[in-house]
This record gives structure tokens, C-alpha cells and sequence, in this order.
């Protein structure tokens, strides 16, 4: 049985690779998805932010290759979901994921792409809270994904600072993997 597969990019400090998986195993296993989160690649120059070294996507897809040849997952259900810089990093990169990832999640984070809208990118949900200090860079992704066209959801989190978005991600992963189950490549 082939199943689906959810990457995971952590933030910059706090919730690492292990913290990511912990945060969403019991939703995922509710859901029968599996989970990669791979850490920011020091060896191509990452210092531990995925904003920061905003490198190719394509080595995401690597990584999803590589996990998949151990594990059957079904290559029209991966998606990507990243928490604050690697959310930002998402956004930064948002025109060339659908290549690999048929819906994308920003929690806590995100940065315009800062380009038009050719080609295409892939549907998006937003997890974010409106005391971030940095909520208005997810505002303009957002807005920057809608002038495109685009499929996104919104899910505010009233009141939620930075904190308090990672919190929101316990009593909304279901409702997640509820959205991203219904995308396909």
C-alpha cells in the first residue's frame, strides 16, 4: 500500500528535526502518512536555517527519493510543511515546489517568493498567529499567493504570538492532514 508522505523542515532554533516529527506523529499515524524531516544541509552550507541558505528545493526532492526507496509512498500525496524559517524558506522557494510537492504548509513563518506568478505553485495552507512580529511577511505571502491565483487557506490564530503558534499545531494537525489528503500532484 502506497502512503502518503509529509516533509517537514524545522525553524531556525527550538524545534528541530526531532521536535517537527514528535509534533506531528500522532496525527500522522491517525492519517496512515509518513513523516520525513531532514535537517538543513550543513554539508551544502546551511547553518542551521533554512531561510538563511535558501538553497535549491531540488535537494528536498532528493531526499524524498531517497526516503521513498525504503518506503512505498504514493508520489501524488508529498507534501511539505515548515515551521517558522523553514516556512520562510517555503515562500522563498514557493514557484518551485509543485514540482515535488502536491500542497505546502506554512506554520508560523513565511517570506514572499518576491517574482510573478509564472508557472505554477502548489495549494497552501497558512497556520499563523496575529501577535508573530513578523506576521506581516506571512500577510504578503499570503496576498502575493492569492494576486496568483492561487488555492490557500487561512488559519489565523488569534492572539498567538510565535509560542503560541507552535502550541496551535497540537489541536489543528488533524484538520491539516485533513486539507493536504485532498490534494494531489
Amino acid at each position: 500500500m502506497l502512503l502518503p508522505l509529509l516533509v517537514l523542515l524545522h525553524g531556525d532554533s527550538g524545534a528541530g528535526p526531532t521536535a517537527m516529527k514528535a509534533a506531528w506523529e500522532k496525527a500522522a499515524a491517525a492519517h496512515n502518512v509518513e513523516l520525513l524531516a531532514p535537517k538543513c544541509p550543513a554539508d551544502l552550507g546551511c547553518k542551521g536555517s533554512w531561510w538563511q541558505w535558501n538553497g535549491d528545493p531540488a535537494w528536498l526532492g532528493k531526499q524524498v527519493d531517497a526516503f521513498a526507496k525504503d518506503h512505498p509512498i504514493d508520489r501524488d500525496r508529498v507534501y511539505v510543511a515548515g515551521w517558522s524559517g523553514g516556512a520562510s524558506y517555503l515562500g522563498l522557494r514557493a514557484p518551485e515546489l509543485a514540482k515535488d510537492f502536491a500542497a505546502v504548509v506554512y506554520h508560523g513563518g513565511g517570506i514572499p517568493w518576491w517574482s510573478g506568478c509564472e508557472g505554477k505553485r502548489a495549494p497552501s495552507l497558512f497556520l499563523v498567529g496575529d501577535r508573530n512580529p513578523l506576521h506581516h511577511l506571512a500577510i504578503r505571502l499570503r496576498e502575493q499567493h492569492e494576486s496568483c491565483h492561487d488555492d490557500v487557506a487561512w488559519r489565523i490564530v488569534p492572539g498567538a504570538d510565535h509560542a503560541g503558534e507552535w502550541k496551535a499545531l497540537a489541536s489543528n494537525a488533524d484538520a491539516i492532514l485533513d486539507w493536504l489528503l485532498a490534494k494531489k500532484r
